[in-house]
């Protein structure tokens, strides 16, 4: 629901998901998160909207109050590169599939698929800066 008295303030987002910068507009405040049977949480919420209409508002929640709320939102973008690496290690290095069915062997294995994986990112990466190499895709 669209309120006109919502203080909404613009701030660019740096990184914002390989994009570069992007401009979104955020509102924040604290309150009280509350769960039956627990004792109540103080959060910091951000509420976040795309002036261009891209993306649906969105709420991200913060135990810390002292956070500032463009840091959060920094923070929440950042996790995106997390996501997208582990998508990467489940869906090319075979990490938690049946080739890794026991503990000892994902212990043995992980570690070492995401050090390689690591390896050859930043080689293709510093490949790519000095060459200008194209990517291609696998099929």
């Amino acid at each position: 629901m669209h309120q006109p008295k919502t203080p909404w303030q613009r701030v660019t987002i740096p990184n914002w998901y390989g994009e570069g910068q992007r401009t979104i507009e955020i509102v924040s405040e604290t309150a009280v998160w509350y769960h039956s049977g627990l004792p109540p949480v103080p959060i910091r919420w951000v509420l976040i909207r795309d002036p261009k209409g891209r993306f649906k508002p969105q709420a991200l929640l913060c135990t810390d109050l002292m956070v500032e709320a463009v840091q959060i939102v920094k923070w929440f973008v950042l996790r995106w590169q997390l996501e997208v690496t582990f998508h990467e290690v489940l869906t090319h290095l075979g990490v938690e599939t049946q080739r890794q069915w026991s503990d000892r062997a994902i212990l043995r294995t992980t570690p070492a698929l995401l050090g390689l994986f690591s390896l050859v990112t930043l080689f293709a990466d510093r490949l790519q800066a000095e060459h200008g190499m194209a990517a291609r895709a696998a099929r």
